[in-house]
């Protein structure tokens, strides 16, 4: 054996037996959370810090966590998640994302590898999510699933064949600017008019709320005496469960606007299962979701997809950072 695969087999032999763990990082707007990763399970209490302001005080911020953690663990590597188009190969930032301004160009892998002896995976955060959940539900041998992550926007995440679909210019998963209609009725975050995140995500959900109650008297829905910008998307649904007309209008109209995109999504992937992750997803009546679907999908591939609930909840990004990494470390590793 050459000292080359000694050292291969040493790299995997740390990973495997001694179950060293990798530090995943969710890269978020207002906040950064890390922790430690293995086996798809958190290995350590997570750390938050706000999100600072500027792509060098961002990079410094990450430094500082990994360092703190590298204090008392030793860790495999570092999975980090981000909002924005990301090149894998390069760890940089190729397409901005408004939650993080003067983002676009960072070189995130580069610059911490340079400053941290240890390998550094950077990925869109909706990847890593999808990638976390396709694990974590044993589809690791499915032909295909999507994460669709329902929150202020619309996340998405494609993992086929255990791997994650990343698209020719590592674009694939922006889900959230399907088109669902023509008639340019909503502007949507992108510059773009009926994206469907302009309808299914939480934005969405509060327009349509207001759309739904213009006009409407408070002897007709309790929502109509809430002024247009205190409504909230829980005291809609408050009132539906309530008995609200008008609420469960909104509430019905809303998982049509979901199910326009899961149509459209499962007639191009025909996909074993879609997962539903994000802070709107605790609003979502999977039963109807699923009728819906049915009634607007070809048979065969309406009858057969599966609608669940993600299992990571708000961990999801982290632990598919943290996870990514571990896997690549073992696949490089057997190579």
């Amino acid at each position: 054996m050459n000292s080359a695969d000694r050292h291969k087999e040493s790299g995997l032999d740390q990973v495997l037996k001694t179950k060293m763990p990798a530090l995943g990082i969710d890269l978020g707007g207002t906040k950064i959370l890390a922790a430690l990763v293995h086996d798809l399970k958190l290995a350590s209490e997570p750390k938050r810090i706000p999100t600072p302001h500027g792509a060098a005080e961002i990079l410094d911020a990450l430094v500082g966590l990994i360092e703190d953690f590298q204090k008392d663990h030793l860790i495999a590597g570092v999975g980090i998640a981000t909002a924005g188009i990301v090149n894998i190969e390069t760890g940089q930032v190729i397409g901005s994302t408004g939650n993080l301004p003067g983002w676009e160009g960072t070189k995130i892998k580069k610059y911490i590898e340079g400053r941290i002896v240890l390998p550094v995976h950077v990925e869109n955060d909706a990847n890593t999510a999808a990638y976390g959940e396709a694990k974590a539900a044993g589809f690791e041998n499915k032909t295909c699933s999507i994460t669709v992550t329902l929150g202020t926007g619309i996340g998405g995440g494609i993992v086929l064949g255990g791997k994650l679909y990343r698209g020719a210019h590592w674009a694939a998963g922006e889900i959230g600017h399907i088109r669902i209609g023509l008639d340019n009725r909503r502007l949507c975050t992108c510059g773009l008019f009926d994206c469907w995140e302009a309808y299914a995500s939480g934005r969405g959900f509060r327009m349509t709320a207001q759309e739904v109650l213009s006009g409407v008297s408070p002897e007709h829905s309790q929502l109509a005496a809430i002024k247009a910008d205190e409504l909230t998307n829980e005291a809609v649904v408050d009132a539906a469960t309530a008995g609200d007309i008008m609420a469960q209008k909104i509430v019905n109209t809303w998982h049509e606007h979901i199910c326009s995109g899961l149509a459209g999504l499962a007639h191009t992937l025909d996909p074993d299962c879609f997962f539903i992750s994000g802070g709107m997803s605790k609003f979502v009546d999977y039963e109807l979701i699923k009728e819906l679907l049915v009634d607007r999908t070809l048979p065969r591939i309406g009858e057969s997809v599966e609608v669940r609930p993600a299992a990571l909840g708000l961990t999801a990004g982290l632990i598919g950072a943290g996870q990514l990494v571990l896997d690549e470390l073992i696949a490089s590793a057997r190579t």
